[in-house]
């Protein structure tokens, strides 16, 4: 008799925001920090050549003024 009665479980909590924003807040948010030269790792290997090409290239042609001047 009772199995066919329908009963209505407990609903579980979602989430919940209560003190999260002050807890963060306590000792401030903070930027990440950023790296001088972050690293290629993960970029276009075709990109990362012709940098470095492009790198020598200009060193080259800065060392040449140099010598100029």
């Amino acid at each position: 008799m009772l199995d066919h009665i329908a009963y209505a479980l407990a609903k579980s909590k979602n989430s919940s925001q209560h003190n999260q924003v002050r807890k963060a807040h306590r000792n401030g948010i903070k930027k990440p920090k950023t790296n001088k030269y972050p690293s290629l790792r993960g970029v276009d290997p075709k990109f990362v050549r012709n940098q470095r090409y492009a790198k020598h290239g200009t060193e080259k042609a800065l060392k040449a003024a140099r010598a100029e001047a």
